[in-house]
């Protein structure tokens, strides 16, 4: 079986100018980690009216099994980067 990698989609989010690249290495590293058999995508940014920024997973059937929310793209962000530094085996498990 070979290992369809994960697309990473940025939703109404800017990333820092100066560290763009480290950004979008640190989003697709967190994206990598995810099991690309259940996951195709992973959104990140503001999702809704409210402004809310969150992390939201979609299947192959274009559904949203997971999506966690932060209260700004800052914390969204240091989330990402703390969870690339942890061995974690899925997202949204303990």
């Amino acid at each position: 079986m070979t290992h369809t990698p994960i697309k990473i989609r940025l939703a109404n989010i800017r990333l820092p100018k100066d560290d763009k690249n480290y950004w979008l290495n640190q989003l697709q590293s967190f994206a990598d980690r995810l099991d690309s058999a259940q996951i195709s995508a992973v959104e990140f940014g503001k999702q809704d009216i409210r402004g809310a920024n969150s992390i939201t997973l979609v299947d192959h059937r274009h559904c949203v099994p997971f999506q966690m929310h932060f209260s700004s793209k800052d914390a969204m962000l240091g989330y990402v980067q703390g969870s690339n530094c942890d061995d974690f085996k899925r997202f949204g498990k303990e």
